[in-house]
């Protein structure tokens, strides 16, 4: 149940932190977004070190590296988030896409998504000065079944489009194409 509240928290938190306050008309709400994803962030950290039985020197270094990849991980999520809008907009039904914007923005999300497998990497490589090789592998397990819970939670979180339905589109379930 724990686990669930923070990964429900999470999404909540991720989702909110990565819109503009501004733009979204949220700006009254910042304050509450922050302290929950503040909320999220010191409850994860408690059950890594928990999980991996880590010491007090381990959990220090393990809070700094984690902090840094964090707030790495934050911005380039936030980046994909504004990539995948623009692709949204550029692939609505019934207007023609730009080829140009839409080959610009598919290679700005490949770039993204590999930075962020560059934080993953680069935190790894950090977390391997004090972590044994079983913890590091603890964590990151723990890491991608927090990752597949929150994108779970996002997948049935209600409002969200699903992927592969289109806006103004009904899903082909119980529908014959026509030849």
């Amino acid at each position: 149940m724990r686990t669930l509240w923070l990964a429900l928290s999470m999404v909540a938190a991720t989702t909110l932190a990565a819109q503009n306050p501004a733009d979204s008309g949220m700006a009254e709400d910042s304050g509450r977004i922050e302290s929950l994803r503040q909320e999220v962030l010191v409850r994860y950290r408690l059950r890594a070190h928990e999980l991996l039985g880590l010491n007090a020197d381990q959990a220090a270094r393990f809070d700094s590296a984690q902090s840094h990849a964090w707030d790495e991980r934050r911005q380039y999520m936030t980046e994909r988030r504004r990539i995948n809008i623009a692709l949204q907009y550029q692939m609505r039904p019934g207007v023609a896409a730009n080829s140009d914007s839409v080959g610009k923005l598919l290679d700005a999300r490949r770039r993204v998504t590999e930075s962020l497998f560059r934080v993953d990497d680069q935190e790894d490589h950090e977390m391997a000065g004090f972590l044994s090789p079983v913890q590091r592998a603890q964590y990151q397990e723990f890491r991608q079944r927090f990752r597949e819970r929150i994108a779970e939670a996002v997948r049935n979180r209600p409002g969200l489009m699903r992927p592969g339905i289109r806006p103004g589109l009904r899903p082909m379930v119980g529908r014959r194409r026509r030849p």
